[in-house]
């Protein structure tokens, strides 16, 4: 599976996990698949309650054709095991960036938390 994101959408969601630093922030990702190719396209910022070292959110808020998740982590891009445990519930890719939250600094998994391709495009390409 490759996923692949509009550059512009992953600079702004880089954007909110910075201001959120230290804190983790949380966010839902909303596109397309086809085959297996996820699109990227949009976000959902949805209700949680947030922490240093964790974001909770009511999975009765999730909306039924979110194609995965963004969220930051203090210091790397490895998910955690409560990461682990909810990534089947939403979606088929999950984006983890840490500091200095830059482009380079985020790594996409599937929903077992195995890595997988990110690429990243120019809008209207």
């Amino acid at each position: 599976m490759i996923a692949i994101i509009r550059k512009d959408l992953l600079e702004g969601l880089l954007a909110s996990a910075r201001r959120k630093y230290p804190f983790e922030f949380f966010a839902l990702l909303g596109g397309r698949k086809e085959n297996n190719i996820v699109y990227l396209e949009e976000f959902y910022y949805i209700p949680w309650k947030e922490g240093y070292t964790h974001a909770i959110i009511d999975i009765n808020h999730v909306p039924l054709h979110i194609m995965g998740s963004f969220h930051s982590h203090p210091t790397s891009s490895f998910p955690s095991p409560q990461d682990k445990t909810v990534f089947p519930f939403l979606g088929y890719v999950h984006l983890i960036a840490f500091p200095p939250f830059s482009l380079e600094n985020v790594a996409a998994f599937n929903t077992e938390g195995k890595r997988i391709r990110l690429r990243v495009r120019e809008p209207g390409t």
